[in-house]
């Protein structure tokens, strides 16, 4: 007789049993009278999906380009789907940190990557394992690591790398130990987490790598990274058919995301008679392809760094598009509506985050962030070949049909001051010097080791 013995929020065991294996004269009776086997409560699982360096447009089809995702495109359907959601930066740990926190960069004090969450702050894991949640991870790249905070609160976090591949063309150090993984290999972890899992409720965090350089790297032919394509730039060549080329290999690494996390939502539908089950599905940030002269992310403020995916496929949430602006910070918020857990205790006061199961309010809704920093000023290398330093804080206000804002407490730029009247501008200038304030109350410490340092050198994440 097949069984197995899952604790209930208790702490009592609840055993399944195959109804051919049923003997005892209580369920022969109850067999007669029902026709079949006593159905226990449904568990709670919450999956959250995060998508490193996915383009809004690798999802949703666009004029320009066709949808490379489209076994996600199409369980999207009967999914809440976002169509203006913007990530906190253009950066991994900073938007990361926000998901898990329902907190600004400026707050957490994660602003750049190579930076730590502090224990100090309660993170969605740490509240939905108080409640009494299972939790368990499985990442694909360092940045997300243990190491820099994003462990807190899980049971269960899997961390371990298998490739660490660094380009001669890159001139970089090898680091000793591997610091990604591929989309099969975390398909095949978070099944395993899926399958070994026993508490009634639960959350899972999965983090898929793939979309991010080096470009192509999921197929056999040679891959491209963006520094390759920005030393071009430097030497005064053509860039236009690299920068074609490293698009195509993106895209090719997205087409093979796409198949594994297929299997992934697969096993989730599966387990829908056992489990009332709660999706979310966004990206950290995006990627450039040319857009403003720019290529790969984390030092632009633009849409094409910014607005990325996000669906959510719940029960409890109407499928369809929804044109209400929200942003990374409101995840935290929503997955513990979710699970019908209290908000976090130290959300900001000032432009909290939103329960994205709920309509929009009638005021309208808004998304703001910022760009990554750096411990000294930074290069910007176009791919006209131009050099912009960037040696001061950005920060950035979306609202209505996607509209972008960008400055700080000194200026607005150009093209956006261009187009504002003096009073708003004026009004978001005091916003943005408001989030230089508290940003200078609120840094996080660094992670320095060597072996670290190099990795994320690596992965293009320090200069």
């Amino acid at each position: 007789m097949a069984k197995r013995s899952i604790p209930s929020d208790d702490g009592i065991s609840i055993v399944r049993r195959d109804c051919a294996g049923v003997l005892a004269l209580g369920f022969v009776m109850l067999l007669t009278v029902t026709g079949g086997c006593a159905r226990e409560r449904p568990g709670q699982r919450i999956v959250l999906i995060t998508l490193d360096t996915l383009r809004y447009d690798s999802l949703v089809s666009d004029a320009g380009h066709p949808s490379t995702m489209p076994l996600l495109a199409q369980w999207a359907d009967q999914a809440a789907r976002f169509e203006h959601f913007y990530s906190a930066t253009a950066a991994t740990q900073p938007s990361h940190a926000s998901m898990f926190t329902g907190l600004h960069p400026w707050q957490h004090g994660v602003t750049g990557n190579r930076l730590r969450l502090a224990e100090s702050h309660v993170t969605l894991a740490e509240r939905l394992n108080e409640a009494g949640y299972a939790t368990a991870a499985v990442v694909a790249s360092l940045p997300v690591s243990e190491r820099f905070g994003f462990g807190q609160g899980f049971d269960q976090f899997d961390d371990e790398f298998v490739l660490g591949m660094v380009t001669e063309a890159a001139g970089l150090e090898q680091p000793e130990e591997a610091f990604y993984s591929l989309a099969d290999v975390i398909t095949e972890r978070a099944l395993a987490q899926l399958q070994s899992a026993e508490r009634r409720r639960q959350f899972f965090w999965f983090h898929y790598f793939d979309p991010h350089s080096p470009y192509g790297d999921t197929g056999e032919g040679p891959t491209i990274e963006p520094r390759e394509v920005l030393d071009l730039a430097l030497a005064g060549q053509e860039t236009d058919e690299m920068v074609r080329r490293a698009r195509q290999l993106y895209d090719l690494d997205v087409g093979s995301l796409d198949e594994a996390l297929s299997r992934l939502l697969n096993t989730l539908n599966q387990d829908a008679e056992d489990f009332e089950t709660h999706i979310v599905i966004t990206a950290d940030h995006g990627e450039s392809f040319g857009e403003d002269g720019s290529i790969a992310h984390g030092r632009r403020l633009i849409p094409s760094q910014l607005h990325v995916p996000c669906l959510i496929r719940s029960p409890r949430v109407a499928a369809g598009r929804r044109s209400d602006v929200a942003g990374s910070i409101d995840i935290a918020t929503t997955i513990l509506a979710l699970a019908g857990v209290e908000e976090m205790p130290e959300r900001a006061q000032q432009l909290k985050s939103r329960d994205l199961t709920q309509p929009a309010p009638a005021s309208g809704s808004q998304a703001f962030g910022m760009r990554r920093t750096w411990d000294k000023p930074h290069r910007d290398i176009r791919l006209d070949g131009t050099v912009h330093l960037l040696d001061e804080h950005l920060f950035f206000a979306v609202e209505g049909e996607g509209r972008l804002y960008r400055g700080n407490g000194e200026q607005l730029l150009e093209s956006d001051a261009a187009i504002l009247p003096s009073e708003k501008a004026q009004n978001l200038k005091r916003l943005f010097a408001s989030f230089e304030q508290l940003l200078g109350n609120n840094t996080a410490a660094g992670v320095d080791d060597p072996e670290t340092i190099k990795a994320l050198r690596a992965l293009g994440y320090v200069g």
